[in-house]
């Protein structure tokens, strides 16, 4: 799983890193709104001019389905089980479930864990076995801030996601 979501994110962020290549120094702390928003925009150009179908959620979380699972959607208090990788837009690799996870997967109470508002949103919209790709502005995840050292102001994500499992609630 995490090797498909990596080449389909490679593949994903390869043109802009060409495109908007003098815009990506290393540096984020002078990194505005608008920056973010220019990049953001080309970034979903140039994936639909390549074909890829890029569709949005209500809040505006970017998504490509790379693979459909079956049965319900995740609920809350789901417990679930995901591996992920996570992206910046010039490609560089911050985060994976297997790095963090023994086994690669990790398992958690959706809406009782803490998480960017970003990837709430897009997990409500998968299934046991998806395989989603999410592109995630700063409003939906870390702001004006950032997540220093690695995550500056006004970073947008992209986020490779599994469901591997779904545990209903027992009531």
């Amino acid at each position: 799983m995490i090797n498909i979501l990596k080449n389909f994110s490679v593949l994903l962020v390869l043109p802009i890193i060409l495109f908007m290549g003098s815009c990506v120094d290393g540096t984020t702390s002078d990194r505005t709104q608008e920056e973010e928003l220019v990049e953001l925009n080309q970034l979903i150009l140039n994936m639909e001019s390549q074909g890829i179908d890029v569709d949005t959620t209500e809040s505006g979380v970017y998504y490509v389905i790379h693979k459909q699972g079956s049965g319900p959607f995740i609920a809350p208090y789901d417990t679930i089980t995901i591996g992920y990788e996570a992206y910046l837009t010039n490609g560089m690799l911050f985060d994976t479930s297997e790095d963090r996870y023994e086994d690669g997967e990790w398992e958690f109470v959706y809406m009782q864990q803490t998480l960017m508002q970003g990837l709430t949103d897009g997990l409500a919209i998968m299934k046991k076995g998806s395989e989603f790709e999410f592109i995630i502005p700063s409003r939906l995840a870390y702001g004006d801030f950032g997540q220093p050292p690695l995550i500056g102001p006004y970073e947008s994500l992209i986020i490779g996601v599994k469901v591997y499992d779904i545990k209903p609630l027992v009531e």
